[in-house]
């Protein structure tokens, strides 16, 4: 990992992608396992930008980060689930609601398989988000951001 340019972090971010498709899929281990999952996804995919910012190769600076992640919900979603997860408690925000969270998930168990799928709902603003969606809508942001500006 280290001496390794930013998209070693955008490599990252697509295998914690999976991680949370697994997770909806059915996976062993049970929510703590799957909260662990989509939480790792959500500090991943904030974190690009940090990553993008400190590879002068790159030429994305760190306001060029924040700008997309301003200008677009799920990335601000995102970085508050990041950061509430890093910091225990989300002192500031991007959406503007400081109790951004996943706030509860149904689950199925698979009997004696040991597997179980998670759908998790984040709650911010006085609305409801899936999890997955977030995740997903999120790289496709950074994707388009990274192929216009001709990183992939």
């Amino acid at each position: 990992m280290l001496g390794q340019g930013w998209e070693s972090q955008w490599a990252r971010v697509g295998r914690r992608l999976e991680d949370v498709r697994a997770v909806y899929q059915g996976a062993p281990g049970g929510t703590d396992v799957a909260v662990d999952r989509v939480l790792s996804f959500f500090e991943t995919v904030h974190h690009l930008k940090d990553w993008l910012g400190n590879d002068p190769a790159s030429q994305v600076t760190k306001p060029h980060g924040d700008k997309l992640i301003n200008d677009h919900l799920v990335l601000q979603l995102s970085a508050d689930l990041a950061n509430g997860s890093k910091h225990l408690k989300l002192t500031s925000t991007r959406t503007g609601d400081t109790s951004t969270t996943i706030a509860r998930n149904d689950v199925t168990v698979f009997v004696g398989t040991g597997n179980s799928a998670h759908r998790f709902y984040v709650a911010s603003g006085g609305k409801e988000y899936d999890a997955l969606q977030i995740a997903e809508d999120a790289v496709n942001e950074w994707r388009r951001f990274l192929s216009g500006r001709g990183l992939i």
